[in-house]
């Protein structure tokens, strides 16, 4: 359950989470504070190009949520064992916040990148940021489930990431119609 995975990141028996706290939504809400505010992010105004932020940011949460920690703890409680419920509805909304975190994070420096002629002007950055997270997702799920990349799984990571980046420049189907 939730409650003895939350227990066992913690180090405590379980009881002693129930013992403790009379809301066990307020216990992982807490948890879920604690691990994402450990979560780091390159300064978006750095003097460097875009695109090198979104690929530090993406490599960055993609080691931080598939590497042992806080972190991948709480994230494969909210993606795998929090049901959807009433009762679960503030974790989810958490889940929800998270992800429309790294959204937003995107499109700016998408946006940013477009600005800077780092990528085309006609690139739909809504499209492009979808397409960027999803390829984030399958690459951290890739790492998370599969044994895929298990020979050199960062540097493989890092390439797929970097050909995601890559087809921001190319790919006509990711730019807007002719007006």
């Amino acid at each position: 359950t939730a409650m003895a995975d939350l227990a066992d990141a913690a180090g405590v028996s379980r009881g002693a989470v129930y013992g403790h706290c009379k809301n066990k939504i307020e216990v992982c809400l807490a948890m879920c504070d604690r691990a994402f505010g450990q979560i780091e992010v390159p300064d978006e105004n750095a003097r460097v190009p875009a695109l090198d932020i979104l690929l530090r940011a993406g490599m960055g949460f993609l080691r931080q949520c598939c590497e042992p920690g806080s972190v991948q703890r709480v994230l494969e409680i909210l993606y795998l064992k929090c049901e959807r419920s009433d009762e679960n509805e503030p974790l989810l909304r958490r889940r929800e916040l998270l992800e429309k975190q790294g959204q937003r994070f995107g499109l700016r420096q998408i946006r940013r990148a477009v600005e800077r002629g780092e990528l085309p002007a006609r690139l739909d950055v809504e499209l492009a940021s979808i397409y960027l997270q999803s390829l984030w997702d399958g690459i951290c799920g890739t790492l998370a489930w599969t044994e895929r990349l298990r020979d050199d799984p960062w540097n493989r990571a890092e390439r797929m990431f970097r050909a995601g980046l890559d087809s921001l420049r190319s790919s006509p189907y990711l730019l807007l119609a002719d007006a």
